[in-house]
């Protein structure tokens, strides 16, 4: 009898832990958020993320609590990531540079499938600037890449650290316009743009949120952008197609999820972004930003599969080809 009633207690115990775990899910969420994120604190990542995760509590009136996890190139924080449970509750906001992690350090996981994409956040693209005191040697685009032609290796360019989004995209354009400059990299978009400020380095790709600025200051001119199209901010600034290089580049920030995250609540955090970012408010400061942010329908963990495997694929390749290594 005794052996009887504890085989039906671990039965009922079996099935009531599925309808458990599913009525859990039906409420997700019902406790804080962690949005881990791969950069210092005060950043425009981290920016964006609490203006996002203020009108995600807003949503769900569950309070969404922002974490600073820099250092490794985004490692600590993929880390930290992959050592949270599964339940939606700790995501990661990171960008386009998590692609191509592996690459530079020779990691074991692949930057999509051994995690669940949820949504994007925004993307962007980069201007590349120069210090107003080089306008005496070249004022357009294809002035400068003729000075940096007949001058091999007497540039210097600026980016905010080795394999980051503005190492990248300036080692493949010097690549594809057939020049030779010096990279010096720097901690940070803050100390990278300082240096071209002060002339320490003649160029960088950065993001217009930090270039506007100091073009209106009349410290920097914005030689080209790296887009598809010319930027609403910066219409008279032409593309880097334009002017004949077939040259561009698009940097995203999206949400991951750990793997094995239920589909359900993979379906309940799409939901609640794309419905954040599609507030009239948000989107305005996100566009102010000079980032694009994806319509709703748009933003789908495909769409942000299918943005990481190209990154990766593309700029893995120019990493093993230059012999790019992590710091």
């Amino acid at each position: 009898m005794l052996i009887t009633r504890l085989g039906a207690i671990v039965v009922v115990a079996a099935l009531a832990a599925p309808a458990s775990d599913a009525l859990a899910q039906a409420k997700f969420p019902n406790r804080p958020i962690r949005i881990l994120i791969p950069f210092a604190a005060g950043g425009g990542t981290d920016v964006v993320a609490r203006i996002v995760g203020q009108r995600l509590t807003e949503q769900t009136g569950q309070p969404v609590i922002v974490e600073a996890k820099p250092g490794a190139g985004g490692g600590i924080a993929v880390n930290e990531l992959m050592r949270a449970e599964p339940d939606g509750y700790t995501v990661l906001l990171t960008t386009s540079s998590h692609a191509t992690l592996p690459a530079l350090a020779k990691l074991a996981w692949h930057p999509s499938n051994d995690f669940v994409p949820i949504a994007a956040m925004y993307s962007y693209t980069f201007a590349l600037g120069t210090n107003i005191a080089n306008t005496s040697r070249y004022k357009t685009f294809g002035e400068f890449v003729a000075y940096a032609k007949s001058n091999p290796g007497k540039v210097n360019w600026g980016s905010s650290g080795i394999g980051g989004p503005q190492h990248l995209a300036g080692a493949q354009f010097a690549k594809l316009a057939g020049i030779e400059m010096l990279h010096v990299p720097y901690r940070g978009n803050g100390p990278m743009m300082q240096a071209l400020v002060s002339n320490e380095v003649q160029v960088t790709f950065d993001t217009q949120t930090l270039v506007i600025p100091q073009v209106e200051a009349g410290k920097v001119k914005a030689l080209a952008i790296a887009s598809e199209q010319r930027s609403p901010r910066m219409p008279d600034v032409p593309t880097i197609r334009e002017s004949g290089l077939d040259f561009s580049i698009q940097i995203t920030n999206f949400v991951l999820a750990p793997k094995g995250t239920p589909a359900a609540v993979q379906a309940a955090l799409n939901k609640e972004i794309a419905s954040a970012l599609a507030d009239k408010s948000v989107r305005e400061r996100l566009e102010g930003f000079g980032h694009t942010v994806p319509l709703p329908a748009e933003n789908t963990a495909a769409a942000v599969k299918q943005h990481i495997d190209g990154f990766h694929g593309t700029y893995g390749r120019l990493i093993a080809e230059l012999g790019i290594k992590a710091e």
